[in-house]
């Protein structure tokens, strides 16, 4: 059976054009991969070609074979695992084959009708069998499985335990079906013209996905499939036949000779990376663990493109102590904005400003050499916005909001300590309205008489505890009419 693979990443920024895949060493034969299986972070099983079967326990690092056919040249087409311990794979001898063991042995489960082509689950339950045209599925994890439908095309996919998409290719062009019963019924949807036929989909939701195959033609839907709306037509011969999307925005495609496909903001639109891989098939693991595994093994720990480092440093009045000259961790979220009016939003990311107001950022929309704002936003503290413009340079950017009043914008800073001369964000926007007032005042009383506790955005000094000291610092902050100050 031929198999043709493509990596579709959708990211948010359509000015990167480098990518963060990093080769993996894997034992021989170097036969290709046709599909692989990631039950944790750590522990992943990929299959294919001529019986060819490999294994690691962590993370790639190391990968060992497994030997399923003994001097037999099978190709061993899906796998997929629910657990380390609990998987399928299905081969062209027509056979379902179990194991319990995380693929020390291998049971021969079922007989099926043709070559197993694909396994789908879309939870540790239910789950789907294509052996064109037949499709199996199973509700009780794999014990039982049931022939649901015999009018299969080559490419499906499910988005829960009901919705689906399968492409059929009755000549000329494909026709997309959909169902809403777990395959046992499909109806059409549209019909491609001019061999622009259909080899793989994503869906996010049940609303919004992507399908894409034969000449680049990516089409994306956001009602279900009711309407489908062309992204891209390239009149070529390159097939677009595994994508992965990981947010609504972010996603990838693979195909052959290594060409491959990303985009940053929903597929409006796609630019082009070459990974020296011939074929793949893509999956994410999380929003920045993914592999691409075709006649190469490639991961990624950085959703597949070189990140933007911000390193800042930045203090929160109600967390920092002038005594030790240090603060309470807590996490913050920093903005990246456009340095023109509406000042749009260009990334964001969220970690971490340690005891010193150190936290590093990163961001995988912004471009080396332009020019954005900086934006502080914190739970219980007023948004501060840097001074001016601020420009990554080979990947890296570093701010001071702790150093001077004249770092942030209109001077929104509060002196906090005079040696060393510390500045920090205001504390005490409780509501996260942009201004401190009697609203915040109210709540911070309030909680502080109900003795609350824990993680709340009224413990304004960080202690998880709302007190005195909090009403103290809200009511200050009050009364000089502090509020975010922005161009």
């Amino acid at each position: 059976m031929k198999k043709i693979f493509i990596v579709l990443i959708v990211l948010t920024s359509h000015s990167i054009s480098f990518s963060q895949w990093i080769e993996q060493s894997t034992p021989s034969p170097s036969f290709n991969l046709f599909s692989f299986s990631f039950p944790s972070v750590n522990t992943g099983f990929a299959v294919g070609y001529g019986n060819r079967m490999i294994k690691t326990t962590d993370s790639g690092n190391n990968w060992f074979n497994i030997s399923i056919f003994p001097n037999t040249a099978e190709n061993l087409n899906s796998i997929w695992f629910i657990n380390e311990n609990s998987g399928w794979m299905c081969s062209t001898n027509d056979t379902l084959y179990q194991t319990t063991n995380s693929a020390l042995t291998w049971t021969r489960q079922m007989k099926l009708q043709s070559d197993g082509q694909k396994i789908f689950f879309v939870d540790s339950n239910t789950g789907w069998i294509l052996a064109q045209p037949r499709l199996y599925k199973t509700t009780d994890a794999g014990s039982n499985w049931t022939v649901v439908s015999t009018q299969m095309g080559n490419y499906f996919t499910f988005v829960s335990a009901n919705t689906g998409w399968m492409a059929t290719y009755p000549g000329g062009g494909s026709i997309i079906h959909k169902t809403t019963d777990g395959g046992s019924t499909w109806t059409a949807q549209l019909s491609t013209s001019s061999f622009r036929n259909i080899y793989c989909f994503k869906f996010i939701n049940e609303s919004t996905g992507w399908a894409a195959g034969y000449r680049e033609y990516i089409l994306k839907t956001t009602n279900g499939g009711l309407n489908w709306i062309q992204q891209r037509d390239m009149n070529n011969s390159v097939g677009l036949v595994s994508m992965d999307f990981i947010n609504e925005n972010t996603g990838w495609a693979v195909g052959g000779s290594g060409y491959s496909l990303y985009t940053v903001n929903g597929g409006t639109t796609w630019n082009q990376i070459n990974i020296n891989n011939n074929g793949g098939n893509v999956k994410f693991l999380n929003s920045n663990t993914g592999w691409i595994i075709g006649s190469k093994v490639f991961k990624t720990t950085t959703t597949g493109l070189v990140c933007r480092s911000l390193q800042l440093n930045a203090l929160i009045e109600g967390f920092y102590d002038n005594v030790s000259n240090s603060m309470i961790n807590d996490t913050a979220t920093v903005y990246l904005k456009n340095s023109f009016s509406p000042y749009n939003n260009v990334d964001s990311s969220k970690a971490v400003l340690n005891s010193n107001g150190a936290g590093t950022f990163n961001y995988f929309n912004a471009t080396n050499g332009v020019g954005y704002f900086i934006v502080i936003k914190h739970r219980n503290s007023v948004e501060t916005w840097s001074s001016a413009v601020q420009s990554f340079v080979s990947n890296s950017l570093n701010y001071n909001m702790t150093t001077s009043q004249s770092q942030a914008f209109g001077n929104n800073l509060m002196q906090v300590n005079n040696s060393p001369v510390r500045f920090a964000l205001y504390s005490g926007d409780t509501n996260q309205d942009g201004a401190i007032d009697a609203s915040d005042l109210s709540n911070t009383d309030n909680d502080a008489v109900n003795s609350r506790t824990g993680y709340v955005n009224t413990d304004v000094t960080g202690d998880n505890f709302v007190d005195a000291q909090d009403i103290s610092i809200v009511d200050n902050n009050a009364i000089g009419a502090v509020s975010v100050v922005r161009p």
